[in-house]
């Protein structure tokens, strides 16, 4: 027989566990959000600095042999330093979201599952549903 004391303990550990682990998982959806943002900066970016050469092109046949503007250089340069700062926060981004998925996993592996996160039928049919989303979390 479970002693009452040793259960309200074990109960409240468990209780603790599930607060860490939504915790956990909220910090793990603001890391992917964030993450997939940067991508989609990076993307945008990675564009501006590909068009780049096209308008030198442009700038180069305009003036003839005459020297590219300063404006144009600049803008250059604002363009490839605009990618490596997103670049770099792209990289600090998925760092914090690889440490959120192993936190998340860790208390996974303690509790047996995230609390509001509903596992998936076997047929599939409430995949992308979560406890959260039916309104059973506050």
């Amino acid at each position: 027989m479970i002693e009452p004391l040793a259960w309200d303990e074990s109960m409240s550990e468990r209780a603790d566990l599930e607060k860490k682990a939504v915790e956990a998982l909220q910090r793990y959806r603001e890391a992917y959000a964030r993450a997939e943002a940067l991508e989609q900066e990076e993307a945008a970016a990675r564009q501006e600095v590909f068009r780049r050469p096209n308008r030198l092109e442009i700038a180069k046949a305009k003036g003839g042999t005459a020297r590219v503007k300063p404006e144009v250089i600049a803008a250059d340069q604002e363009a490839i330093s605009r990618l490596s700062e997103i670049r770099t926060a792209l990289s600090e981004a998925t760092a914090t979201l690889d440490s959120a998925f192993r936190a998340l996993a860790a208390l996974d592996e303690k509790l047996g599952y995230i609390p509001g996160v509903s596992a998936a039928n076997p047929d599939g049919s409430d995949i992308g549903s979560s406890a959260e989303e039916n309104g059973e979390l506050p």
